[in-house]
Parts: structure tokens; sequence; C-alpha cells
């Protein structure tokens, strides 16, 4: 059995240590490929001077989150990587996190993707974001087993949880592919849990392990509208919804340009100057976006992106 952890590093100076190191305590035997989106900060020295590790790769630019790890899985499989576990870096592993992350998807091998609980990175509370999915999509009585002191399963189905700490084995890269590049940072996960589905594979958390995930630096809370941050928000959350493989929605998304023109126009009319030349803006996206490629492409199994 050949585990490899793929660990993706950007200016990570404030976690590297820990989270390396938490891994090497872990129960079970694994390969660490570590792949760097050009930092600029003291992360590489870090990582040279106190760890060791099977590959590292230096990249010239930042080429973001999603296709920094499909050259790390496209390594891993390349030398016959039956499991690849993604961990961000700032993701810190307990001792049996793999050990039991292993064992619980060799026994359900029609789960594509499996994640422990998500604490916040102190270990006090749930991680914000996890818990935010867990009550989103109603987690198969997740929540109840817990409070009501129930007999905790295994697995818990959830439709989508975020990318900080996944299992993935090999038979679902082999299927699902890589990380869809249209996705620079933020949405990939989203993307592909609906890629995991659409193949016939589950997603699942498991209670028998955890990770303390200090997400300080996550893409949240309000942004300045009509701002750099407010665009990207705005375009990813149509690449989230509209490359959706599970439905055609991508065959009406040109549409949404005829939506965003009426409202141009009635702020021009108002003289909302600002508000105009935002949704002028969205037009632009709109129309620069080519999601049915994507949609088509992920539609077929095989190794796509990596």
């Amino acid at each position: 059995m050949e585990l490899y952890v793929v660990l993706v590093t950007f200016n990570g100076e404030n976690w590297i240590s820990k989270c390396i190191d938490s891994l090497y305590k872990s129960t079970v035997d694994f390969k660490l490929v570590i792949i760097d989106n050009n930092s600029q900060d003291r992360t590489i020295s870090i990582i040279k001077n106190s760890f060791k590790y099977n590959q590292l790769i230096e990249l010239s630019n930042n080429i973001g989150f999603g296709t920094a790890n499909n050259v790390g899985i496209s390594h891993a499989l390349n030398n016959n990587a039956d499991f690849v576990f993604l961990l961000n870096q700032d993701v810190f592993v307990e001792s049996n996190t793999l050990k039991e992350l292993v064992k619980v998807s060799t026994k359900n091998p029609d789960y594509g993707i499996i994640s422990p609980i998500h604490l916040n990175g102190a270990g006090t509370v749930l991680d914000s974001s996890f818990e935010y999915y867990i009550c989103k999509q109603r987690s198969n009585n997740f929540i109840s087993d817990f409070i009501l002191n129930s007999k905790k399963k295994e697995l818990y189905d959830i439709p989508m949880i975020n990318a900080a700490a996944w299992l993935i084995p090999k038979n679902t890269l082999e299927t699902v592919g890589g990380f869809d590049p249209m996705f620079f940072m933020y949405g990939e996960d989203d993307n592909y849990c609906q890629r995991v589905q659409y193949h016939g594979l589950n997603i699942g958390i498991t209670p028998k392990c955890l990770i303390k995930h200090d997400s300080q630096n996550n893409f949240k809370g309000e942004v300045a509208k009509g701002s750099k941050k407010y665009f990207n928000k705005f375009s990813i959350r149509l690449k989230v919804e509209f490359a959706n493989i599970n439905n055609n929605k991508y065959q009406t998304f040109k549409m949404l340009r005829w939506y965003f023109l009426k409202l141009f126009f009635k702020n021009l009319m108002t003289f909302n100057i600002k508000d105009s030349t935002i949704n002028l803006k969205k037009i632009k996206i709109i129309l620069e976006m080519n999601l049915k490629d994507s949609v088509l492409q992920n539609r077929i199994k095989g190794t796509h992106y990596l």
C-alpha cells in the first residue's frame, strides 16, 4: 500500500513547521510530496532546513491551489500511489488520522473522497467551514448522533466537504481526474465533489479521526462591492453553479448576460454609474467564460488535468 501526502504551500511560514511535524507523528508510513507556489516568505527555507520529504517541487510562479495539487497528484500516480492524501498547509493531523482514513477507505471502496472531522486550529470547536457544510447539507444524522450520544457510523454521507484534508483512492483519480484548472483558488473542491458524485462515487466524513484547521487565511467575510475580490467571488459562484456536470445549466449560462444587461440600463436611467459599471463588468465576465467544454470533458471518465 503506497500512501502519498500532497502538500501545496504558499507563504505558509506561520503553519508549515507544525503541519509537517504533525504528519511525522503518524502511525502509518507515507511519502511526502510538497509543491510550493512560489512562496515569497521563509516557507521553503524552513522545509529544506528542518524536514525530510520525498519530492519538493518549487514552481516559478503561483499556478493556483488546484493546479498545484494536480502536479503533486500526478507525481504520486506516476509512482504507483494507491491513496493520495491532500493536505492544506494550515492543517495539523492527529497521529491516527492517516491510518484510520486508509482503513475506512479500504473497507468502503465506493467512496471517492473521505475526510476526517475538522476542528479549529486550537482544537476547541468545529472548524467554521466544516460546521457550515454539515449543517447546510444535513449529513445523514451526523449532528444528531453526536448530540444524542447515539452509536456513531463509520461514515456519514455528505455531498460536499472542503478540501482541507481529503483522502482520495487511486480509483477516484483514474475515474474523475484532478482539479479543473479553470478554478485558481476556491470553488475547485465544490466542482470536484460534483464530479465525484456524477461518476457514481460517494463522499464521506468519518468520526474515527480528526484534524485541526487553522483557517485564518480563508476566503470569507464581506468584500467591497466592485473590488477585485468581489468579481472573483462572482466568477467562482458562476463556475460552481453552471459548470456542475450533474445538470445542464451550462446550456443557459450565456442567457445571464441579458439579466445583467437589463440591470445595466436600469442603472443608467437612474444615474447609478457605479452599479452600471459593475453590471457591465459582470457581462464581460460571463461572455469570457466557456463552461461547456469543461462540463463535457468532466463527464468523461479519465485522468483529466493530471
